[in-house]
């Protein structure tokens, strides 16, 4: 039988894969729709930098599912995760602070949140990355 940290600390990393497995595939296989969403972006400035993040964005995200899958790397799978997680979070937040204009929401079973409720998903995200880590980085201090 696990204890629970044990099982927080499982939940979290398969968490965050399928999140981020899902996120990555969902953006390649529509990709002109993520790309043209970045374009309409109030933040992305141009051309360059929304491709730049349409090819860097899916990989970083399937990178960070792969270091989750890793034993030996799930450490740095989880910290990379909060940041991702971060940015995202910080993103929707200037969005919504600061844009006059919200654009479209994200594609999948996330298109169908508000960006308020966006923003509530991914500080959950964040709290499940904050706790992941503290379990991760605390992993072998009892023993």
């Amino acid at each position: 039988m696990i204890g629970w940290k044990e099982f927080i600390r499982e939940f979290t990393r398969y968490a965050f894969i399928v999140l981020f497995l899902y996120a990555a595939l969902f953006k390649l296989i529509d990709y002109q729709t993520f790309y043209d969403r970045l374009l309409n972006s109030p933040v992305i400035r141009g051309e360059i930098q929304a491709q730049l993040i349409s090819v860097l964005l899916p990989v970083l995200e399937l990178t960070t599912a792969g270091l989750l899958i890793s034993k030996s790397y799930r450490k740095t799978g989880i910290y990379l995760a909060f940041i991702l997680m971060l940015l995202f979070t910080i993103y929707i937040a200037g969005i919504l602070l600061f844009s006059q204009e919200i654009p479209c929401s994200c594609g999948g079973i996330i298109n169908d949140l508000t960006w308020n409720e966006h923003l509530i998903f991914n500080i959950g995200f964040l709290l499940l990355g904050a706790m992941g880590m503290y379990l991760e980085s605390n992993r072998h201090k009892a023993f």
